[in-house]
Order: C-alpha cells, then structure tokens, then sequence
C-alpha cells in the first residue's frame, strides 16, 4: 500500500473519532507550550544580557595585566613598557594599544583648601579617549592643551577633602545629579603636583615639589562599559603623568623600580579575532582578559537556564505521551475487526503497523504545530507587557527587553520533538496491532 494511501486512511480514522483525537491532541499542545515557552523564556533572557552586554561592553577589547616568569617558557616574558607596546601593535589584526598609567598614590590635585585623597589618577593618550568610547557629560575633548588639560569622572568633584579631612560639601539632585557643590570642575582652577612623604609615611609639603596649573577639560559620562574609572577618577596626559611620577621617585628617593604601565588595553579590529590575538598575548607571558570572556561564561550560565526549564516543560510532554499511547491502545483494541480483515485481504503486516504509527506522528505534528503558534502568541504579548513595566519606570526606554523569544529553531524543534513523542508513544500499540490474529479476531467480533 503507498504511503500516501496510508497517510489518508490514517487521518481518516482520526477524523472518525474526533472528541478522542481532540483531548489527545490538547494533551500535545499542553506539552509542547510548556517546553517551548520555558526555552523560550531561557532564549529571550539570553538575549537581552547579550544585547545589553554589546551595548555597554566593548567587546573587541583585550585588557592586558603584567607577565608571569614561566621558566619552561621558550619566548621572553615583557614587562608593560614600551616594548610590549610595541609588541602588541605588531600583532595581526591589532588596530590599537592604548596603554594606562596609575599614578593616584603618587600625586596630588588641589584646589584651594581641598585635595585629592587615594582617588585614581590615570596617564593615557588624550587624543585617543574619544576614539575608544570616552564620552564627556560637560566639556570636550577638543582645542585643548593636552598637557595642561585633565578630565574628571562623574563623581570625581566628591573626593576633595580639606587639611582637616573634611569632604567637600555637595549635594544630589533627584536625578542623582551632583549640586551645588563647594567645587565647579568646569570654572575652578586646580594645581596637580608631586607627592612628598614623610619618613612615616605622612604627607607633607614641599618647596621642591613644584604644582602645575591644569584646567578640566570635561568631566566623563559614567560608563562602565568603557572604563570602571569613568564614575571617579582623574585622566591626565601621558607624557604629564611620567614627568609626575619621575619628580615622585626623585622627591621621594624612590630608586631601581622599573618603569611599568598599569594596564595595556589592545583593541582588535573585529570581534571575532579576539581569541586569536588572546592565545598570542597569553603565549608572550602576559595575563589578559575581555570582554569576550565573561559573555561566554553567561552564555555558558544561560545554556543551563535553558536546559533546565526545557526539562521542567519536558514533564508535560512526558504526561502527553502517555495520552497518546493510550488513545492508540484503545484503538487496536476497538479496530480488532477491521485489522484482521486487513490481514485476511492480505495487507503487509509493515503497512499496518505504520498506520498506527502515522495516527500516533500526527496527533504529535498537529498537538506540535498548535502548541508552538500558542506559544509565539505568549511570548509576543509577555514582551509587550514587559517592555510596558519598563517604559513605566521612565528610564529604561532605550533598555531592549526580551523576556521571551522563539527562534526559527526552537519552531522547528518543538514541532519535531512532538512529531517524535507520538511516534514513540504509538510503537507499542502499533506492535500490539500485528500480534492480532485474523480469524480470532473476526470470529470475537
């Protein structure tokens, strides 16, 4: 008998006891909404973290650490200088290196009364902050003299203290904007200098430690993405913070340290060449990390989440295969008549085992097909809603939300798995089907 002969006789017989077929298939549909809605709640919040990650991150950036000695190592191990500089930016597919230089324990910024205290002060080229992703709330990062020029974080202007380490008085505003606060970085002029300690450890002042007038350029829009100092910090010049930190040790007696940039970040010119670029940085002696890493950890979290809500959904199916086997159980037992008539007119014992078995696979597809459009319904009207809160709250519309998402995969898959289920629901009854004897079973009917 042709498949196709027996795909309609099969529908047919379906078609014939519709209440059953309808509550077997409910049954499916249940199954299948609940393993792909729980996926798909793992998808979509997959996504969302990935989305916001590539918005706040940049995720073409090496950050590179100090060299470990590995003495089994054949390649000469680099300290962060000029010549691992130099080193980084031969590399293939290497389109910049920006190294950092913390100089904050070792210099001092002051305006009037008030000082800087432990704050993080940062050498690095000026002219590259824009470029890297640097943006400035106030300011710019044009027509100004560089080594006369620095940049605040959002919330450097708080770490001012007086001679008696009073903190600068200032207050929020309800946008957690600073107000009016003792210290305008836009219009007060600061003086930067050299720090003299005490053989104590104390910090005193000194004629030999000479303070240059600077001028804020601009103070950073806080973004962690770019940079964690970004929200408190002082940017300084390159060249400015080397001459600073040499007049330290000199002011300080301060010798036979080797000079060592604090971080060296590399930027590679496409996301996908970074691991490349990060197995040779690491092969050099040099720990490094980015971004990359810590989206393929959350990723890895997320591949989890998913698996572990498909299994909680998986308990429905399971439920609706039991449905099904049980519909095709009480068929053979209400078809005896007709299968041994089936066998007495000499039809394959293979062609009725796959008619129970294409009754069993379309109960499966149809539940499937039903099941997974459901779900697509669900998930578009619990992202509506969620991005509805968000809006709500009035500060997160430009946020891209995404609590539920149901890829072309996860379509496909659901209707498969269902299609799948059925069929193995129905081997049992379809085997029990062949083991009917024909003239048993005309006799009893």
């Amino acid at each position: 008998m042709k498949k196709s002969d027996l795909f309609l006789m099969a529908l047919q017989n379906l078609k014939n006891r519709k209440t059953r077929t309808k509550l077997t298939v409910i049954g499916v549909v249940i199954g299948t909404c609940a393993i792909v809605i729980m996926v798909s709640i793992g998808v979509g919040i997959d996504k969302m973290i990935t989305s916001q990650y590539q918005a706040d991150s940049s995720l073409n950036k090496i950050t590179v650490y100090g060299g470990d000695y590995d003495p089994d190592s054949q390649e000469e191990v680099l300290p962060l200088d000029d010549r691992a500089v130099e080193y980084f930016g031969s590399i293939s597919n290497v389109k910049m290196v920006v190294p950092t230089l913390s100089i904050g324990e070792k210099v001092t910024v002051s305006r009037g009364k008030y000082s800087t205290q432990g704050i993080t002060i940062k050498g690095i080229d000026l002219d590259l902050l824009e470029k890297i992703g640097y943006t400035l709330s106030e300011g710019s990062f044009d027509g100004a003299d560089k080594k006369k020029t620095v940049f605040f974080g959002d919330e450097t202007v708080t770490q001012f203290y007086d001679g008696q380490g009073n903190q600068v008085k200032y207050k929020y505003d309800d946008n957690h904007k600073i107000t009016d606060c003792d210290i305008d970085p836009m219009e007060d002029v600061f003086f930067i200098e050299p720090t003299v300690y005490s053989e104590n450890g104390e910090r005193v002042q000194s004629s030999a430690a000479n303070g240059q007038r600077i001028k804020v350029g601009g103070v950073m829009k806080n973004d962690y993405g770019v940079d964690f100092d970004t929200y408190c910090a002082i940017f300084v010049d390159m060249e400015l913070a080397k001459s600073l930190a040499a007049q330290y040790d000199k002011l300080n007696h301060v010798h036979g340290e080797d000079f060592c940039y604090g971080e060296i970040r590399v930027f590679v010119d496409d996301m996908k060449n970074v691991d490349e670029v990060q197995e040779k940085i690491r092969a050099a002696g040099f720990n490094c990390s980015s971004n990359n890493d810590d989206l393929d950890a959350v990723k890895k979290i997320m591949l989890a989440v998913q698996l572990v809500l498909g299994a909680i959904g998986a308990i429905s199916m399971f439920v609706a295969a039991f449905g099904i086997s049980n519909t095709m159980v009480m068929s053979v037992y209400e078809r005896t008549k007709e299968i041994g008539i089936m066998k007495v007119l000499g039809c394959n014992i293979d062609d009725i085992k796959r008619l129970f078995l294409y009754e069993a696979g379309t109960i499966g597809f149809m539940g499937g097909t039903i099941g997974v459009a459901i779900s697509i319904i669900v998930s578009f009207i619990a992202n509506a809603v969620a991005r509805l809160v968000v809006s709500s709250f009035g500060d997160g519309g430009d946020m891209y939300v995404c609590v539920s998402s149901v890829p072309l995969w996860l379509i496909v898959s659901g209707i498969l798995f269902s299609m799948l289920v059925g069929v193995l629901a129905g081997l049992s009854p379809a085997k029990r089907s062949v083991k009917v004897s024909a003239l048993t079973a005309i006799h009893n009917e």
